[in-house]
């Protein structure tokens, strides 16, 4: 096994080790991606749905499924934003508190993780997280997820002709 291989491994299992944390210290009432809309919203409560695809990442299709359930335990409401198909989504009393209990977890856990380094060490492994990230960006490595359902129907009309 190569030296790059080896810290590969060590950076995957520092990650899992990282949401292993996140989901000790954090809320256990998220529902699978109403996290990320919450604390998209907690910094920019009432943003309009083309707002939120590009911050959170998601098609359209996804983040509509994502809001619906985040309506329906009491997060969001939402509301038009005065264009035809367009809205803005915005925080519930029940959803800023839980937006502000994560990141008091997220807080919390970044501090117990990152306790054992200097500031100058911290520094170092933020410069280089950040130069990983741009080299992955550069490759065309975005971390942006794909519909599975876009997918699903480009294959089934491919085969059709």
């Amino acid at each position: 096994m190569n030296d790059s291989t080896k810290t590969l491994m060590k950076m995957k299992k520092a990650g899992k080790l990282v949401r292993l944390a996140q989901r000790k210290n954090g809320p256990k009432s998220y529902k699978r991606g109403q996290g990320a809309l919450l604390r998209a919203l907690a910094d920019h409560d009432g943003a309009t749905q083309r707002e939120l695809v590009v911050a959170l990442g998601l098609n359209r299709a996804m983040l509509k499924d994502v809001v619906r359930k985040a309506k329906r335990n009491g997060y969001v409401t939402i509301e038009d934003a005065g264009e035809k198909k367009l809205y803005a989504v915005k925080l519930t009393d029940e959803g800023r508190k839980l937006a502000k209990k994560h990141e008091n977890a997220q807080d919390k856990t970044a501090e117990a993780i990152l306790s054992c380094l200097s500031a100058e060490e911290r520094e170092q492994l933020d410069a280089l997280n950040e130069k990983i990230i741009v080299s992955l960006k550069g490759a065309g490595i975005d971390g942006k997820k794909k519909g599975h359902k876009m997918r699903r129907k480009s294959k089934k009309h491919c085969r059709r002709h």
